[in-house]
């Protein structure tokens, strides 16, 4: 089989990724970055597409004729029109779950950072604040996560690690699971709430939904005026659940204390993106799914769903 990867580069830090492990299905070609116009030209005689966020839309894919295969290195399939794949017999496969661990991992990075103030304590430590003051603990201020409530807006892997960990420290957990309504469910390391309720009781929201029509720019203004006033609002799932210009609003005038995000509308940023002009923000560049444990585990995934895929018993499959 003819393997092409497109978007290598976006897996590895000074290639510390090894894609030999795809050798043994075939010709492996890779490319570090494929802009949207080279994409036809370089897959035209592939049998396997793996990538992360390269697009795969008829127009890209219409000309690779032995196309059989498009495998992701990512849980998301937003970049596949897969009404095209299906009409072609096309397989795509994602790679779920892979990065529960280090999402979850990185909400709480987010929390810590808020709440225990480590950058503000170490830029007053390294500018001589300690060494010129006459007290010996020159503390700001801080809270303690014990007894604090969490609410996890969509219940899957990630917003159940989150919860595990937020038992550990002694948190109360609201989740919002619109089957465990459904269904009445009881648990008793968490409380199913409406996203009203998680709104209104929780000292931090955070998003772990899909997007889709009903995800899309839900936390808007009205969102945010429910939320208490000195709450902390995280997203580390998709960046069009969120929408911007509101989430500027209300950390600029006070609706909501502060704001941590992974993930924004259009990524890489855009040079005229008003987030990093709004207070009470800290950004990453979608990098919460990144620890090269992480990475490691999902190229493990991504050949085993190829092999699956060879072997006649695919899994993984978006339908």
């Amino acid at each position: 089989m003819k393997i092409v990867i497109l978007d290598a580069a976006t897996l590895t830090i000074n290639n510390d990724i090894d894609f030999s492990i795809f050798d043994r299905f075939g010709e492996v070609k890779i490319y570090d970055f494929t802009k949207d116009e080279e994409i036809p030209e370089r897959i035209k005689d592939a049998d396997v597409i793996l990538c992360n966020k390269s697009s795969m839309s008829e127009k890209n894919l219409s000309g690779a004729k032995n196309l059989k295969y498009v495998g992701l290195f990512a849980t998301g399939y937003n970049n596949v029109d897969l009404e095209y794949t299906r009409k072609k017999g096309i397989t795509v496969c994602n790679a779920g779950s892979y990065s529960t661990e280090a999402v979850a991992q990185h909400v709480f990075a987010f929390i810590l950072h808020y709440y225990n103030t480590i950058s503000r304590y170490d830029e007053f430590v390294k500018n001589k604040g300690w060494i010129n003051t006459n007290k010996f603990s020159p503390f700001m201020e801080m809270k303690e996560l014990f007894g604090k409530t969490i609410g996890i807006i969509g219940y899957g892997p990630i917003g159940q690690k989150v919860a595990v960990i937020a038992n550990a420290f002694g948190m109360n957990v609201l989740a919002y699971s619109r089957s465990a309504l459904k269904e009445n469910r009881q648990s008793d390391k968490v409380t199913y709430a409406t996203v009203d309720e998680i709104l209104e009781k929780s000292d931090i929201v955070t998003i772990h939904c899909p997007l889709n029509n009903d995800s899309e720019k839900m936390c808007n203004k009205e969102f945010f005026t429910k939320m208490k006033k000195d709450s902390l609002f995280i997203n580390t799932s998709r960046g069009g659940v969120v929408n911007q210009e509101d989430l500027m609003w209300a950390l600029n005038n006070n609706v909501i204390q502060y704001a941590a995000l992974d993930v924004i509308e259009k990524e890489p940023m855009p040079e005229d993106c008003k987030l990093i002009e709004t207070k009470n923000l800290v950004i990453t560049p979608h990098a919460a799914w990144a620890p090269l444990e992480t990475r490691e585990r999902l190229i493990k995934i991504v050949s085993k769903n190829l092999q699956k895929w060879v072997a006649g018993t695919p899994i993984n499959v978006i339908e």
